[in-house]
């Protein structure tokens, strides 16, 4: 794997796959560029199915065609967003490497609709990256204060085309479900593509089927057959730490990373720990370079505000307190009191009573552990910091 989310984004020669798709999706955005009124396609498809490698080429030809009189594109105003700092970073910086894109092309959907509102514009495409972290509701705090971001959008172009993985949801205030989403699609013409390749994981059907299961929930034995895929449940997370330096010394873009339960023991701490093993959070930094790429990052926890969206070649995967073992039913669940991020279960106007938010508070859990088994490329290294899920971990 290239160890650069930019050269990841940036692929010279998609696969046949990925071309039929850019194809279908390009022949929407040109027949509703024809329409006077807005129109939607959403991009389907699970973690490592290349949903932002189909952006990045559908951004680069339409940029590129804006400035081609022969071009279907030529003339258009077009905006990139995506609400994850991290992965606006790497956009920011493909553009230094594109002619045809500039650094002001991305931007976040707060400003994009602020600055729109502001200087009554409007656009013809608007792409949007991780549709699934746009705000469902208001967040002054940030100067976003009407109700859906997704819905501000599609009022502000001719066409949106946004990526939607309802796995990733993980906050409240990022709350998404396929109801939420047709509702706001429903007063205009829309198209759903979806993406189903795995281009990610380097694993046999039976490792990734393995990991899908466990993202949700069931313990299951390894597969017998892990192909070149190295797939390892650990006893202690300082031996799986030791083994994490060793892959980022010989291939590099190896890191550890954890959900959140982790309760501080000082006031100004911010730690990972578990046996010998102790390492602080990753920090959001304004440095171009994301986290994963960072030498230093070696020396730290990553997270979902880090990861998602990216890559590594080997993941080292802490399960927090929150996730523990149902010894009656042989299977993982949440301990939802031992989540120490509360800020992801927040009221939503969306969930208004006590059943559905106590099936949100364990969904969500269950996304963010999605997110962590599915970054390693050619290795996922395992461990609990629950002494029953991890032993019942160790017997699998």
């Amino acid at each position: 794997m290239k160890n650069s989310a930019v050269e990841k984004f940036n692929v010279t020669d998609l696969t046949e796959n990925q071309r039929q798709q850019l194809t279908k999706i390009e022949g929407f955005v040109q027949r509703q560029l024809q329409q006077s009124e807005s129109s939607i396609a959403v991009i389907e498809g699970a973690a490592g199915t290349g949903k932002s490698v189909i952006l990045t080429k559908l951004f680069e030809k339409l940029q590129t065609g804006a400035k081609n009189p022969a071009s279907p594109y030529y003339g258009l105003k077009n905006k990139f967003t995506v609400n994850h700092p991290e992965l606006l970073k790497v956009y920011q910086e493909l553009s230094t490497t594109i002619p045809s894109l500039k650094k002001g092309d991305y931007i976040r959907p707060t400003s994009l609709i602020n600055q729109a509102h502001k200087n009554n514009q409007r656009y013809d495409v608007i792409v949007v990256d991780e549709g699934h972290l746009l705000l469902s509701k208001p967040e002054p705090y940030i100067r976003f204060t009407q109700d859906n971001q997704l819905s501000e959008l599609i009022k502000l172009a001719k066409v949106v085309i946004v990526v939607f993985d309802f796995q990733q949801v993980m906050q409240s205030k990022m709350f998404w479900n396929r109801s939420l989403l047709e509702k706001c699609l429903a007063p205009y013409p829309h198209q759903t593509f979806n993406l189903t390749m795995q281009y990610r994981m380097q694993a046999p059907a039976s490792v990734q089927a393995w990991i899908k299961s466990l993202a949700a929930g069931h313990l299951s034995a390894l597969p017998k057959d892990l192909g070149d895929y190295d797939l390892r449940i650990f006893s202690r997370a300082a031996d799986m730490y030791e083994l994490i330096k060793e892959k980022n010394e010989s291939f590099g873009l190896s890191r550890m990373l954890a959900t959140t339960g982790f309760i501080k023991r000082t006031a100004n701490e911010h730690n990972v720990y578990l046996d010998d093993f102790d390492l602080p959070w990753d920090e959001y930094d304004v440095q171009t370079t994301p986290w994963a790429e960072r030498p230093e990052s070696i020396y730290e926890v990553g997270s979902i505000y880090t990861i998602q969206g990216f890559d590594l070649n080997y993941a080292g995967v802490i399960l927090g307190p929150p996730f523990r073992y149902d010894e009656a039913n042989d299977q993982l669940y949440i301990d939802t009191d031992k989540v120490t991020h509360r800020e992801i279960y927040k009221k939503t106007p969306h969930i208004t009573d006590e059943k559905s938010m106590q099936q949100m508070k364990q969904s969500v859990m269950f996304h963010v552990l999605n997110v962590v088994l599915t970054r390693g490329t050619r290795g996922l290294y395992l461990t609990a910091a629950d002494d029953d899920l991890r032993q019942r971990l160790e017997r699998l």
